[in-house]
């Protein structure tokens, strides 16, 4: 599956990230760079897929949906950061969860059905993913990573996390 990590420091996190089939022992700095790498990839990728531009994209065939990806063993910390996400979106956001425009998900990737998202997100500890979906297709996501450094100071990881959220609205309408 993937590995636990929860960076408080430095010096006393582990540096690695699992893929489905491997285990890839990455340092933190190697890992930014795959990540601005999936971004690149991701950007690339949307250009593909994108809808025609003859096909007009209504509020109503996009979404966002934020996952809270876990797995079986859950500490104190990544139930911290389950809560404060579910509650900075459902404060800042009650009007989109209530049209549908916003989704709210929690994930526990170790079941087999939802395997595919530690590959498809590059997940490597618990995380929460941002998501836009277009006519039912993702066309763009994001890894909030910095919930990890954030979780000790709720304020700023409600203000994070409804930044991140503004970003992903505003592209679906």
């Amino acid at each position: 599956m993937y590995k636990e990590f929860s960076p408080s420091s430095e010096n006393d996190a582990p540096d690695a990230a699992v893929t489905k089939n491997s285990l890839v022992t990455v340092s933190e700095k190697a890992l930014m760079v795959a990540e601005t790498q999936t971004a690149k990839e991701t950007s690339t990728k949307q250009k593909e897929e994108d809808p025609s531009p003859q096909i007009p994209v209504t509020s109503q065939d996009a979404k966002v949906i934020v996952y809270y990806f876990h797995g079986m063993v859950r500490c104190a910390t990544c139930k911290k950061i389950e809560k404060y996400s579910r509650e900075a979106v459902e404060h800042y956001f009650p009007n989109e969860l209530k049209n549908g425009k916003l989704v709210f998900r929690t994930m526990n990737v170790e079941e087999a059905a939802n395997h595919h998202y530690i590959q498809d997100y590059q997940l490597f500890s618990k995380s929460l993913v941002v998501s836009l979906e277009k006519q039912g297709k993702e066309v763009t996501w994001k890894n909030l990573t910095d919930v990890w450094k954030l979780v000790g100071d709720k304020d700023k990881f409600f203000q994070y996390v409804k930044d991140e959220v503004e970003k992903f609205l505003k592209q679906a309408s």
